[in-house]
């Protein structure tokens, strides 16, 4: 597989073969970070992929062979954030919404001249807005990007080589984007077995309040109303309230990030899922059972035609 690379964008020179990274840098080896670090390795994608963290999960990354260098940066050092990225020509930014929106002013000098930089951001508008804001000449190198993969399990030991198999990732790309790494990265996706669609920011955050964001905080919602009525209610559960509360299990410091960057989308989010809470509610008070039907064959209809990612 060639890995002959040079300006930003670039194709390999043998396009029969999928694109190659001589060094892929992944700062954040969570679920996802780590997940895709497998998945390059895996694949033949990069002839090396570093790991940047916090120590113990870079460590962690390590001992898991999920990565083939691991390094801990301090918080705000942006002379060895640019050692330990020279060279690269893959950048991913897969720590959480707020952490990647910060990094952007040190990545206006540590970022490669080569380099494709791109996140797995679940909202857009913060990290488009501090890219633009902080990357000056490097914002061209920037493809915003947002795989719909993931679980309630997090860290390195969740990681998962076929994480992204069969699954969407949207790309987000800006007016600024050079053309040529929107599409090495879309090929790079593709080739991690994921397809892939293209969402303005703004309608991706609108889109995701909707049916990610929100439906996580109902979850989370209902998993403390089954705690406050008793502890031991779980072990009266069907496999229905399971798969409905399953996600609640997520870390919550993450989707308390994820919510407040995304706070305006996910409160519309919130009224749009009320205004039929409210409608059934009402019926149900009503003792309207052909409005109760005409409620739940709406929903009905669009689940069973419901195709995921």
């Amino acid at each position: 597989m060639s890995s002959a690379h040079g300006a930003i964008g670039e194709p390999v020179a043998d396009s029969a073969n999928p694109p190659a990274f001589r060094r892929a840098a992944i700062i954040g080896v969570g679920l996802l970070g780590g997940s895709l670090a497998a998945a390059l390795k895996a694949r033949g994608l990069a002839s090396r992929v570093i790991g940047i963290g916090r120590d113990a999960a870079v460590r962690r990354c390590l001992d898991l062979a999920l990565v083939d260098e691991a390094f801990a940066v301090a918080s705000g050092d942006a002379a060895a954030l640019a050692a330990v990225l020279d060279g690269a020509d893959l950048v991913v930014l897969a720590a959480p919404v707020s952490v990647n929106a910060g990094l952007m002013p040190l990545l206006a000098g540590a970022l490669p001249r080569r380099a494709i930089l791109t996140d797995v951001s679940s909202v857009k508008a913060p990290v488009v807005a501090a890219a633009r804001h902080d990357l000056g000449d490097r914002l061209a190198a920037f493809v915003p990007s947002h795989p719909i993969a993931g679980g309630e399990r997090t860290g390195p030991e969740a990681a998962r080589a076929d994480l992204f198999d069969g699954r969407l990732v949207v790309m987000s790309p800006l007016a600024e984007s050079d053309p040529a790494g929107v599409a090495r990265l879309g090929a790079l996706w593709q080739a991690l077995g994921s397809r892939t669609e293209i969402l303005d920011p703004a309608e991706h955050d609108r889109i995701y309040a909707l049916v990610s964001h929100w439906p996580h905080a109902l979850a989370f919602a209902l998993a403390a109303a089954m705690a406050a009525d008793r502890a031991d209610t779980g072990r009266f559960a069907g496999p229905g309230l399971v798969e409905q509360t399953r996600i609640a299990a997520s870390s919550p410091t993450l989707w308390a990030d994820i919510l407040l960057t995304n706070r305006d989308a996910s409160l519309a989010a919130a009224r749009t899922v009320r205004e039929h809470s409210d409608r059934i509610e009402a019926a149900l008070q009503a003792g309207d059972r052909e409005a109760l039907i005409r409620s739940f064959d709406a929903a009905a209809r669009w689940r069973r035609g419901f195709t995921t990612g």
